[in-house]
């Protein structure tokens, strides 16, 4: 089973990367990077395949790398979709968003926590909301609440199998 976790993932290479002399900052902050750089690409599976990969390596502590990762990609994906399409997006669906946007201005954290917590991709929300009134602060609270119990789960499976 070893040897089919090292052929999947780089653990050598990242535990290598831990024993420089900056490896437990390195480490963490290359994670959390690349974590943050795949959620603002809205690549698909990405949060888990982090979780799992950063509870592998650095343990519970992961959970806390992939948390900062997705609030700053999340983040970024929302303002940029605010600036350059949400604009687009309210002239291309006219009057068939003004529903949309009265129920995110009453209940738009609830409907995004919901939304995480059901699996509707990442850029569906993201984009949606983007083209509502609602808060970039209640956006990224909301998303962060429907993503943590995924993280979590998948950090503590990634932190059991390196306990074996």
């Amino acid at each position: 089973m070893d040897a089919t976790i090292s052929a999947l993932f780089p653990v050598t290479l990242l535990d290598s990367l831990a024993a420089m002399p900056l490896g437990p900052l390195a480490l963490p902050a290359l994670i959390a990077t690349v974590t943050a750089s795949l959620v603002a690409m809205s690549v698909p599976g990405a949060v888990n395949t982090m979780s799992f990969l950063s509870g592998l390596v650095l343990g519970l502590a992961g959970v806390l790398v992939v948390v900062v990762g997705c609030a700053v990609g999340c983040h970024l994906l929302f303002l940029v979709t605010r600036r350059w399409l949400a604009e687009r997006m309210r002239r291309r669906l006219g009057s068939r968003l003004d529903g949309v946007q009265e129920h995110l201005s009453r209940r738009g954290p609830l409907y995004v926590v919901a939304a995480r917590l059901g699996g509707v991709p990442h850029l569906i929300v993201t984009a949606g909301c983007a083209a509502t009134p609602i808060t970039g602060r209640a956006f990224l609270g909301a998303s962060m609440l429907g993503m943590l119990p995924a993280i979590v789960l998948s950090a503590l499976a990634g932190s059991g199998i390196a306990a074996i």
